[in-house]
């Protein structure tokens, strides 16, 4: 295979990967899985707080790739559950800050449980080799594709 091929392959697979994890019935029968039955968007939401702590709507909105009033709604529909509530931010006492509550923070491990489960049911016939290797090369991938992504942003013009 050429690597022209091989690149072509490569985001192939990995538009399938993205596909399938992102795809709103996938990923909410993995959290239901748990007992976590929320919309895509809100567990979204709720797996950015719990894996990066409380942070203001306008940092969710850039990290979701969408609106602060699209934030709002999600924050709404947390909130209503008993997952989120708002608070003040110490560093900047005009804004707020999205922070799980302890049902929330319930939540937000039954997430990652659902999730690590999720992972040993595809690794499930990897040797344990393999599954540093994959590892190593997604992380080595990831940390490229932020060094390219930040180049290319850089090079725009404004």
């Amino acid at each position: 295979m050429t690597e022209p091929e091989q690149n072509a392959a490569l985001i192939q697979t990995l538009n399938g990967i993205l596909a399938q994890w992102t795809a709103p019935d996938f990923t909410t029968a993995v959290a239901a899985r748990e007992g976590v039955v929320l919309d895509p968007g809100a567990l979204t939401l709720l797996s950015i707080l719990n894996n990066s702590g409380p942070q203001r709507p306008s940092a969710l909105a850039e990290r979701m790739v969408t609106g602060a009033s699209n934030i709002s709604k999600i924050t709404a529909r947390l909130q209503e559950a008993g997952l989120v509530e708002r608070s003040g931010d110490p560093r900047d006492s005009r804004a707020s800050l999205i922070r799980l509550t302890p049902d929330g923070k319930r939540a937000g491990a039954a997430l990652r449980h659902s999730g690590n489960t999720l992972i040993d049911d595809i690794l499930s016939d990897w040797n344990e080799e393999d599954r540093h290797d994959l590892l190593r090369l997604l992380s080595r991938f990831e940390t490229e594709s932020t060094r390219v992504a930040a180049t290319l942003k850089s090079t725009q013009a404004p």
